[in-house]
């Protein structure tokens, strides 16, 4: 008998006993494991997400926000929602989980449940075949993204020191600042003439296209063109250190456009 009849015949007699695989590139919950027999038909993971878990009746929900998990399964023919639920329940209870809100409707034939541990929270949703898993456990969102603003680099120094600012632009290879950076300088001049006793180092950053023999001292020349726009403003000279790094520091993988992107950038560090 040849491999493709072989082949088929046992696709046919998976496909007979309701035998199916999980979606792709899912896998079970990292708090619960499954219903054996179930497969899982669908799933979602983010670093960082909200959901409302259900807390008590009239649709008391609780937003919690933190690291996100949903898992959807299907079950074979014959499963109840009950089955799902008590096993589910059970299995966080014996793990010391904290039972908050249940609930069940249609004449039991749906589930909900919310259960919590410390910061791990966990919504459970049984339908007949069907349940679904939903983890969130609680954690600050790491803060990537900041105002290209004065106020905004303002709070970057208050905390870290420092401030990295986007768009200041040169042409390829050049030094000459490009007139589409006149809003950005502006807002760069308002932070410095706001902190007149302090004094920064001025640093110019590249990507990694083309050697760092080139891009280190255009990086240098870029950060003393900087200067050179501030000081013409009134800024005093003293007051700024121009510096260049090339692409020695860089802040995202340079191996993508938009990683690139973001190492194509001006640091403002606080000295005094």
């Amino acid at each position: 008998m040849r491999y493709s009849t072989l082949f088929f015949l046992a696709a046919a007699c998976a496909l007979a006993q309701g035998i199916q695989s999980d979606a792709k590139g899912c896998k079970d919950s990292s708090v619960l494991t499954r219903l054996e027999g179930c497969f899982i038909r669908a799933c979602t993971l983010n670093d960082y997400n909200v959901h409302a878990m259900p807390i008590g009746k009239s649709n008391k929900v609780q937003n919690v926000e933190g690291a996100y998990e949903k898992v959807e399964f299907l079950c074979p023919a014959g499963t109840s929602s009950l089955q799902a639920y008590r096993n589910a329940e059970n299995a966080l209870k014996a793990k010391g989980y904290e039972v908050v809100f249940v609930d069940n409707y249609g004449n039991n034939s749906r589930f909900t449940f919310t259960a919590r541990q410390g910061p791990q929270w966990l919504t459970f949703y049984s339908d007949r075949r069907d349940y679904r898993i939903i983890t969130v456990k609680e954690k600050v969102m790491e803060q990537q993204m900041q105002a290209n603003t004065a106020a905004g680099w303002g709070e970057q120094i208050n905390q870290t020191g420092r401030a990295t600012i986007y768009g200041i632009n040169f042409d390829t290879g050049k030094a000459a600042i490009k007139p589409d950076s006149e809003t950005v300088l502006k807002e760069l001049l308002g932070l410095l003439q706001k902190q007149p006793e302090s004094s920064f180092a001025v640093a110019g950053h590249t990507d990694n296209v083309g050697p760092d023999s080139v891009n280190v001292p255009l990086s240098q020349q870029r950060a003393e063109a900087v200067i050179g726009w501030l000081s013409a403003k009134g800024i005093d000279r003293w007051r700024m250190v121009p510096a260049g790094f090339g692409s020695k520091k860089p802040l995202a993988d340079n191996g993508s456009e938009d990683g690139r992107a973001k190492n194509r950038r001006v640091d403002l560090v606080k000295l005094y």
